[in-house]
């Protein structure tokens, strides 16, 4: 997949991956509709282009994925139903029909759309046989279908060199829209499984660490720290530019109430202080409107930050050790997080590490329970391989930020808890991932599970 697209989630919006699917449907329709009218140049550069948006679409879905799964603001669920029904209508009735015609042609006459091959080679002839599992339309055998592409698309390379100008050879337009039926299917089922798992039968404790990360994004948002920071000074210039005493922050928590919509003051009220309990309860109520989330998160937010401020007051002797860190969130759901404690946990962590790659499952579990605040993975890398953490470790455990970069794409756009082995086959075998084995998904889920078991909540 193009290297243009490795950074999706930067430039990633809703708006954007609307109009992009709406314009790829659109296309596909162009497509089908003007299929026997098509020159050979034309065919070509439709059929790359098409297949081109279609892999900048896999990403974004993934990216989608990640976001219903992360954030209980998105409400995808219509979007997903329609655009699910919509592809599925389109993949059944209009597009398998015709790459399998194409595939007959090919097979019988040697022609790709009317168009005589010179000359039919045997590596066509060896893999068309293998492609009839795309006749069933009841069942999509996507993972072997998709292995088949991406092993038809190493053979041919070895033979040819893939171009995007005109006089391209038939076998590589045939793989072409082979790659872009493969990738068409590949989004008709990522929005059946979104509708699916999306905010679906979440347990507490998930439902309040992703609660948990949505505050946490607030408060580190240019947005969350300029709305907090300001409340903060108004209660410092209301009070005469002093210092809040106890029972004044008690006050002006109390008082925030006031400042979360209607429809979610029953949430607020009942659950101040327990995350989980909100979160499910905010998930029973079926959400709220888009307008409505960003006021309740910043009056949870100043909840938990008053809360933490009135027990350092109270508790003077909890005091949080000075360490090097410019990775980890400072506070967590309202407390300091104890650097040192964290320090340790972590090393119970390293010690059982076999292999550099298991350093990526660590980092796994810190994200999962939202003390990552700097993703980048070079700079993790260089915190944990600083001499005030875990510098003095054996050569054979030190790692970098390439360590972790090269799962970046399917593992780090989810939660480890949300892994499944049959879809990370799925996103290998689109991608070309060659060199991932077929086990890679359940045996760093089973080391991050085995960390976990190791974590001590910080």
């Amino acid at each position: 997949m193009s290297d243009d697209y490795e950074d999706i989630a930067s430039v990633f919006s809703y708006e954007m991956f609307d109009r992009q699917m709406d314009s790829f449907i659109a296309m596909w329709n162009m497509l089908t509709d003007a299929w026997d009218d098509y020159g050979t140049q034309e065919l070509t550069f439709d059929i790359l282009s098409l297949s081109l948006k279609a892999a900048r679409l896999c990403l974004m879905a993934d990216e989608d994925l990640a976001r219903q799964n992360q954030d209980l603001k998105r409400s995808r669920r219509l979007k997903n139903m329609e655009y699910a029904a919509t592809l599925e209508k389109m993949v059944t009735e209009r597009i398998t029909p015709l790459v399998q015609d194409a595939i007959r042609r090919v097979r019988s006459e040697g022609q790709f759309e009317g168009h005589k091959w010179k000359r039919t080679t045997t590596t066509i002839l060896s893999m068309l046989p293998k492609l009839d599992g795309i006749a069933n339309n009841e069942e999509y055998k996507f993972t072997s279908f998709s292995s088949e592409v991406a092993m038809m698309e190493g053979l041919l390379n070895k033979k040819y060199k893939p171009t995007k100008y005109p006089g391209m050879p038939s076998e590589e337009r045939l793989w072409n829209l082979l790659l872009l039926f493969m990738r068409t299917t590949y989004l008709m089922m990522h929005f059946y499984r979104a509708e699916n798992l999306c905010g679906v039968s979440l347990s507490n404790e998930e439902a309040g660490l992703i609660f948990e990360a949505s505050i946490q994004q607030y408060i580190d948002s240019p947005k969350g720290r300029e709305d907090i920071d300001l409340y903060f000074a108004t209660l410092k210039y209301d009070n005469d530019g002093c210092e809040l005493t106890v029972s004044q922050l008690k006050e002006a928590r109390r008082k925030l109430r006031e400042a979360v919509p209607q429809s979610l003051q029953l949430v607020f009220l009942s659950h101040a202080g327990n995350l989980e309990a909100m979160a499910q309860d905010f998930i029973a109520k079926g959400g709220c409107k888009e307008e409505d989330y960003d006021p309740f998160v910043s009056a949870v937010a100043k909840w938990f930050i008053i809360d933490q401020q009135i027990r350092s007051i109270e508790h003077p002797e909890v005091c949080v050790t000075a360490i090097y860190n410019q990775v980890f969130h400072k506070t967590v759901n309202g407390r300091l997080v104890d650097m040192e404690r964290l320090r340790h946990c972590i090393g119970e962590m390293a010690k059982a590490i076999t292999k550099k790659s298991h350093w990526f499952c660590i980092w796994c579990v810190l994200r999962h329970h939202n003390l990552i605040a700097d993703i980048s993975h070079e700079h993790f890398a260089q915190q944990m391989m600083h001499p005030e953490w875990f510098g003095h470790l054996p050569a054979d455990k030190h790692f970098s930020g390439d360590t972790l970069r090269e799962y970046s794409g399917y593992f780090t756009l989810y939660d480890y808890a949300a892994w499944d082995n049959s879809a990370f086959l799925d996103y290998r075998n689109l991608n070309g991932k060659k060199k991932w084995s077929e086990k890679l998904c359940d045996k760093l889920l089973r080391k991050c599970l085995e960390m976990e078991d190791l974590y001590v909540k910080v």
